[in-house]
């Protein structure tokens, strides 16, 4: 008998010591959860010690975009305007040797890209290039040579790795268009204090009349990457777009400009977040005085308006864009209370573009303000059938003929602006 009770109380034991330890390796695997690993997707980084990502990052990731040359005239740049190896990332850089690379990731590979030997300042920016920044353009290579700049600041860099192509600019925003009191010359916005990852550009006092504008950096409308590539359909190169539009919930490059519904003084602000992008927030704080509009000259524009018409001439301003004919009476508006009212009789070429605007697009000597106004505008249920909707907010007439148009501006009502086309 004693035998057996020290044969089962040796049982137990070894029972309980098995307990005991699977009970802690069981433990050991609820308590210490594997770390999942980190997913690099595959794709083109801006990587170093002069922005806020020293490795690789998602946020950093560039991104395809939209080749300017293709952005159509419709409000919203088309997706089949996108070019896949066309890249670009806006990011905060610190000035000094630290600067970046761009790295690429595909797969297992990894390599790392600095300046080519031509990589250079862009001494003759184009037209409609950036210009009195920072600016340069060229080839990359694979090397461990660092991008760097010489002022802090939000920068634009862009690869196209089909052309082997990369340029870095200085961004420095500004609002513009006929809803501005400088019309289409640039308004700058003052930039914040430098910050690696969030930066915004913001003017007190703004007046934005009720018409149209959008953003653009650095007096500039693109960047031209490439002159030859065959895009088909007589068009050929790749430009990238320097200005954002289509509303301002919705900011894309190239979109098409904006509407200002609300006319009045405005508080402007756009902002840049790294990988969440840009947000603008306009914040009105007083209203127009109301806009005397006597003796304001205005005309109508486009390849719309025949060169039948006798007093039509090429239009002369920096639109060159078809024919300007002026309103009748010398181009001035007749006045009853508060509404002013500028008369056409015209004649139309079918399906051509025109829009109506403050003579040659620019401010008047007095009075009034810089505007031009389109399809947005029109009065469609009091309008004949015949103009419609010209893309890009343009006025199209699908029957060449007379007709008779008038501009009403509503002083008392914010100026509100009104087209109406009879034949």
């Amino acid at each position: 008998m004693k035998n057996l009770m020290i044969k089962f109380s040796t049982m137990l034991a070894l029972a309980v010591v098995f307990a005991i330890a699977f009970s802690v390796s069981s433990c050991s695997k609820d308590d210490d959860p594997v770390t999942p690993p980190v997913v690099v997707l595959d794709g083109y980084y801006v990587v170093g010690a002069g922005t806020a990502y020293s490795a690789v990052n998602d946020k950093a990731m560039m991104k395809s975009t939209y080749n300017e040359i293709l952005n159509g005239d419709a409000g919203v740049t088309p997706a089949s305007a996108k070019r896949t190896e066309l890249l670009e990332l806006y990011i905060p850089v610190k000035a000094g040797a630290d600067g970046f690379s761009i790295v690429q990731i595909a797969g297992s590979v990894t390599k790392t890209y600095g300046p080519g030997a031509d990589f250079a300042t862009d001494a003759t920016p184009g037209t409609d290039e950036p210009k009195d920044v920072f600016f340069k353009k060229g080839s990359y290579a694979e090397n461990t040579t660092k991008f760097t700049v010489t002022e802090d600041g939000l920068y634009h860099v862009v690869l196209d790795y089909g052309l082997n192509k990369v340029v870095v600019t200085k961004v420095n925003w500004q609002i513009i268009g006929s809803a501005t009191a400088l019309g289409w010359t640039s308004t700058p916005l003052t930039q914040s204090a430098f910050n690696t990852t969030t930066m915004s550009w913001e003017l007190a006092n703004v007046t934005l009349t009720g018409n149209q504008y959008k953003f653009r950096y650095s007096f500039g409308w693109k960047i031209i990457i490439d002159t030859t590539l065959d895009l088909g359909g007589s068009k050929k190169g790749v430009n990238v777009n320097t200005n954002l539009g289509f509303s301002k919930d919705t900011l894309l490059p190239g979109g098409g400009n904006i509407n200002n519904k609300v006319p009045g003084i405005y508080t402007v602000n756009l902002s840049y977040t790294v990988g969440s992008g840009y947000k603008a927030t306009l914040t009105k704080t007083g209203d127009l005085p109301m806009t005397n509009w006597t003796g304001v000259k205005c005309d109508a524009v486009g390849t719309g308006i025949s060169s039948d018409n006798t007093n039509a001439i090429p239009d002369p301003s920096a639109w060159n864009w078809g024919n300007k004919l002026l309103a009748d009476g010398g181009g001035i508006p007749t006045k009853t209370g508060n509404i002013y009212t500028w008369t056409w009789t015209v004649i139309f070429e079918a399906d051509q573009g025109f829009k109506v605007r403050s003579e040659n697009g620019v401010a008047p000597p007095s009075g009034g303000a810089n505007f031009d106004v389109g399809f947005a505008a029109l009065n469609t249920t009091a309008s004949a059938a015949e103009i419609v909707d010209g893309g890009g907010g343009n006025l199209k007439c699908t029957t060449k003929g007379t007709y008779t148009m008038k501009l009403n501006i509503d002083a008392s009502n914010a100026d509100k602006m009104e087209i109406v086309v009879t034949k």
